[in-house]
């Protein structure tokens, strides 16, 4: 009769070590594929955001969401959309400001009237409001920091509650009707994206000037652009990309920023420090350090003054 050998502890040693190797090797396929799947879902939820804007504008003039400001201020200080409410505290609350209280344009029966100080974020809200989207939707499953708003009532408020309760930025509407997100603006021309990498302003990666620590240029690795892409997808610093969706209504995964209309950098706002594109449009300014004021809007003063003080095609997208 045979007899059967013994398993030895030898035998689970080489064992544990097998299974150990297994889930090393394991835990970042595993990891990744996650990732992957969560940026897929993040597509979707900009393909539906596009998808409601653009229901949104067959009874809006063929306007995407614009929350009322007042317009006359476009040539003068701007909309403040980087406000501050609290000077002690070193860090913008825009998002979640008075949400309680509605925005207003300006009247003929009261010219001054009109909101100055809001969040580019209210577009979106306005979309959930009319029921086109709802909270969930403007959530990146990537980004383990954001989560759905809490509000219940939605018909009572204007806004999100905080930053963290969405992972989307938008086409600053704050500017000429022409820069504003809107139906018969080129496919290629980008409307929102995941949000950008500036809300705080204490972030400054080395700055996109060639005369700064070297200039960085389209044909560079896409590694070399991580701290200037979203922090959805891999954290801030070292975001891998960012999905975009276009006027056209499809949605792409792109590994650098600087993908609009003739190269623009969607994050930052166009200027005129290079006389010849696409310099100006990759090498723009973050919002919180431009020098055309304190709430730059879409192509302010990028080509000079004048008639050519701004640019249909500059896509900023905030937060």
């Amino acid at each position: 009769m045979r007899r059967l050998s013994a398993f030895t502890l030898i035998d689970l040693a080489m064992l544990l070590a097998a299974s150990t190797l297994l889930v090393a090797i394991g835990l970042p396929v595993f990891a990744r594929a996650r990732e992957l799947s969560q940026r897929t879902v993040c597509a979707g939820n900009l393909m539906g955001i596009g998808a409601g804007a653009k229901i949104y504008a067959t009874d809006n003039k063929d306007l995407w969401p614009v929350p009322p400001f007042k317009r006359d201020a476009i040539d003068e200080e701007g909309v403040d959309y980087l406000t501050d409410t609290d000077p002690l505290d070193p860090y913008p609350v825009a998002v979640g400001f008075l949400r309680e209280y509605p925005s207003y344009s300006e009247t003929p029966i009261d010219p001054g009237a009109g909101s100055t100080e809001m969040s580019v974020t209210r577009a979106y809200w306005m979309l959930v409001r009319s029921g086109d989207l709802s909270i969930q939707q403007f959530i990146c499953p990537s980004n383990s920091s954001d989560f759905h708003d809490p509000t219940v009532q939605i018909d009572l408020y204007y806004d999100f509650s905080a930053y963290s309760n969405v992972s989307y930025g938008y086409q600053v509407p704050f500017g000429p009707r022409d820069t504003q997100p809107r139906e018969g603006a080129g496919h290629r021309q980008i409307f929102a994206a995941d949000k950008g990498p500036y809300y705080l302003p204490d972030y400054n990666p080395d700055f996109l000037s060639a005369g700064e620590n070297g200039s960085l240029g389209l044909d560079d690795p896409p590694a070399r652009w991580r701290p200037f892409n979203s922090f959805n997808h891999g954290g801030r610093a070292i975001g891998e990309g960012q999905n975009v969706l276009f006027a056209g209504g499809h949605v792409s995964f792109t590994r650098i920023p600087a993908i609009g209309v003739d190269d623009d950098n969607l994050y930052t706002l166009m200027i005129d420090e290079w006389s010849s594109l696409p310099y100006n449009r990759i090498h723009g300014d973050p919002p919180h350090r431009a020098s055309t004021g304190s709430a730059p809007y879409p192509g302010q003063n990028a080509l000079g003054t004048g008639a050519g003080k701004y640019s249909s095609t500059d896509s900023l997208i905030y937060p």
